[in-house]
């Protein structure tokens, strides 16, 4: 959805509902196309924009510059910047989050349960391999784990992730798929952690506790 200037991005969000869905640190030869006009080269954001009236969805994706335009607009804080590289912009301690918000502000540290941020972890490189957009699976999976960042997942949600790799990653692991991005990247290990997800498809079982097959794409 283009936005190129100041004065569309107000009309933008008058007549739409504006929400920030995904903050993302591009990887080595990676470029994207902002709705703003630019290349984006760095990081960027998406968003997910509902029309008030008639309900269409659009996707707009922009370099920061637009991006704290509209958070400004929206009086919002910012997402955390999902970052797995080394040396890439003030880290926090919380696997990948910074400590200041997306439109300059101080963040606050967020608490996360171990299991929760490796299934967060996981739906975050999916987005960023598949290039994924709001109204996708992946997006859903992901606004349900935010939502509920402070306890372990079901074991249903980590297995539709794992089902979603299966089909989506051509006979790949996640762990394979992000060994791919490591030839011209510096990745953070610590966001490539995925034992605790393994471990609970390892040990899947149906309604009535008998134990469930599963192989693990993680």
């Amino acid at each position: 959805m283009e936005c190129r200037s100041t004065e569309k991005r107000q009309w933008i969000v008058q007549n739409y509902n504006v929400e920030p869905m995904a903050h993302i640190q591009l990887l080595a030869g990676q470029t994207k196309h902002s709705d703003a006009g630019a290349t984006i080269e760095k990081d960027y954001y998406i968003f997910e924009a509902v029309h008030k009236i008639n309900g269409a969805k659009e996707v707009i994706q922009c370099g920061m510059g637009a991006a704290r335009d509209f958070l400004k607009l929206l009086n919002h804080e910012g997402l955390p910047l999902f970052n797995p590289l080394h040396g890439e912009g003030e880290m926090g301690g919380n696997g990948g989050e910074p400590r200041g918000g997306g439109n300059g502000g101080r963040r606050v540290q967020e608490i996360w349960n171990p299991t929760a941020r490796q299934l967060y972890n996981a739906i975050m490189w999916l987005i960023i391999a598949w290039d994924a957009k709001p109204g996708t699976p992946l997006f859903e999976f992901r606004s349900d784990i935010v939502q509920y960042k402070r306890v372990v997942p079901f074991g249903w949600k980590v297995k539709r992730v794992n089902s979603a790799i299966q089909s989506g990653g051509k006979g790949r692991t996640l762990t394979e798929i992000i060994d791919g991005f490591r030839q011209d990247n510096d990745v953070r290990d610590n966001l490539c952690q995925f034992d605790l997800l393994t471990e609970i498809i390892n040990n899947y079982t149906d309604q009535d506790g008998n134990p469930v097959h599963i192989q693990s794409y993680f």
